[in-house]
């Protein structure tokens, strides 16, 4: 037997074992140090990712800055920067920007021509818009939007005052009567409320069926005396919705398909009944997508809609948010969205706790909504969260001076000033909107708030509490900056303005960090019952 083979076989299998052992202890070294290195190198990334966030704000927000700089609306509008690593169409955000800042008649100047029987001067501004949007390609929507731009959208006993006068000079007028279906569907929309139907109580079903009969009415009557309006057939459209009525909803997009296909209005409604917790109504997201992409060339706008699913899926409270939300707000960010969507991205954004991309996206919605006191309130918020304390006073400096009779911007600059700490400054802004109205509810409150705490001047406080609560009893405003002073000085009268406010409006979620400071009040300092 050859053992000489056999040793250098058992050599041979040592050296084996030892060279797996290294190996091994190489591999168990390699995974420990990997272990190791993988936070620090986590941490450079984050830093750096944090330092090249913090820099692309720093640009945009100097930018957005210069832009609020330029008067004229158009072109503040198009100096605008886009959101950070974003993709946007400049044809489409042009498109934007010029739908939202054509000059047209407001309900001022609507007001003042029927006041002065001037009826059919109203009429033929209105003829104009509609011949322009029907025979001008460049100008999609200079109808529909002119109706809006007047504010005959939004329900208020003053706008219903102008249109019923309207009515009554001109009982045939097509655009009188689209604006009153425009103005019956919001005053529907909000008796409804905000819930689902299975929340909502008989008064807000009665109020609101009762409010859509007369929208329907009138829109039916528009678009009978004038079929070329597509504005009225977008809001058939939301009225068949809010009335359960499918057939009437689908006719109404039809008949206004039929005028023109590539409707901004019309296929924005469209899509927006297409979501999953509407039903898919028209085919469904997809099927939309895939009807309105062709018709991009014809109107750029429509970019805006092909985009909107995702935003949907990201905000709407049906859905439930992905792992990588951040990750998806950014993207759904970077295609043209309308100032609706952005509103929505931001929001969710700040829910997120990502500030600077909410007062990126807070920004976008001002460039298209100039006085949007939500997103102009909100981003001084996620501004100051995120240090920028200068940059949120020079955005509502700069709000302020291109909108110098606009009390709720004016107030909101009050508030910005005082939550900085500049009380002298924040006095005189309140003390400004109070020149021009002396019982502007946002200013009294907000000066109400500045003498009770950063002022010092607890009397004046008391003063204007007795203003708000005999004007405006049912808001909570003038028994909060009564109470603060109660509480602060513990004076007489502090237990029962704490149980008025707690029983009328301890309830609403908007008002619980005031009904707890009172709650904690009451077991700091219980009462003393019968003494």
């Amino acid at each position: 037997m050859d053992y000489s083979n056999r040793e250098r076989a058992a050599q041979s299998g040592r050296i084996s074992r030892s060279n797996d052992w290294k190996l091994l202890l190489c591999l168990v070294l390699i995974a420990v140090a990997t272990v190791l290195l993988i936070p620090i190198w986590s941490g450079r990334q984050n830093a750096n990712q944090a330092r090249r966030s913090t820099a692309d704000y720093d640009v945009f927000m100097a930018a957005v800055h210069k832009a609020d700089g330029i008067a004229d609306p158009l072109q503040r509008c198009l100096s605008y920067p886009n959101p950070p690593g974003s993709d946007w169409s400049e044809e489409t955000t042009a498109a934007y920007c010029q739908l939202l800042n054509r000059r047209s008649l407001q309900l001022s100047d609507i007001d003042a021509m029927l006041q002065q029987g001037k009826a059919d001067e109203v009429e033929h501004f209105f003829q104009g818009y509609l011949d322009t949007q029907l025979h001008d390609p460049k100008q999609p929507g200079v109808f529909d939007e002119a109706l809006i731009s007047a504010g005959f959208d939004h329900a208020s006993p003053d706008t219903r005052k102008i249109i019923d006068r309207w009515k009554q000079l001109v009982p045939s007028s097509p655009f009188a009567l689209a604006a009153s279906g425009m103005q019956y569907l919001d005053a529907a929309s909000e008796a409804r409320g905000t819930g689902w139907d299975s929340d909502l109580n008989d008064t807000q079903v009665t109020d609101m069926r009762q409010l859509l009969a007369l929208a329907r009415q009138d829109l039916d009557r528009a678009a009978a005396l004038q079929p070329a309006m597509t504005v009225v057939y977008s809001d058939m459209i939301w009225a068949g919705a809010l009335d359960g009525d499918d057939g009437y909803m689908i006719q109404a997009a039809e008949r206004g398909l039929m005028v023109d296909p590539a409707n901004f209005r019309i296929r924005t409604q469209m899509m927006n009944q297409a979501q999953p917790k509407w039903g898919n109504a028209f085919g469904g997201e997809d099927e939309q997508v895939r009807e309105i992409e062709p018709l991009i060339p014809r109107n750029p706008l429509l970019r805006m809609i092909v985009n909107a699913p995702p935003v949907y899926r990201l905000t709407s409270a049906d859905m439930v948010r992905p792992f990588d939300v951040v990750r998806q707000l950014k993207l759904a960010a970077a295609k043209n969205v309308t100032h609706f969507r952005l509103t929505d991205l931001a929001d969710e954004a700040y829910n997120q706790g990502e500030f600077r991309l909410a007062t990126e996206l807070y920004s976008e919605v001002l460039r298209f909504d100039a006085t949007n006191m939500d997103a102009l309130v909100w981003r001084d918020y996620t501004m100051r969260k995120v240090g920028d304390i200068d940059g949120s006073i020079q955005s509502i400096v700069q709000a302020s001076q291109r909108f110098p009779g606009n009390n709720a911007i004016g107030a909101q600059l009050g508030k910005v000033y005082m939550y900085t700490g500049h009380v002298k400054e924040a006095e005189s802004a309140f003390l400004t909107v109070l020149k021009r109205d002396p019982y502007d509810l946002d200013a009294l409150g907000g000066l109400g708030d500045l003498y009770n705490h950063a002022g010092h001047q607890p009397n004046k406080a008391e003063a204007i509490a007795d203003i708000l609560i005999s004007r405006y009893p049912e808001r909570p405003a003038g028994y909060i900056i009564r109470s603060c002073n109660q509480m602060d000085h513990n004076l007489p009268g502090v237990y029962d303005t704490i149980h008025y406010f707690i029983d009328h409006f301890g309830d609403d979620p908007q008002w619980k960090t005031q009904t707890d400071e009172m709650r904690a009040y009451l077991l700091k300092h219980p009462e003393k019952i019968g003494v």
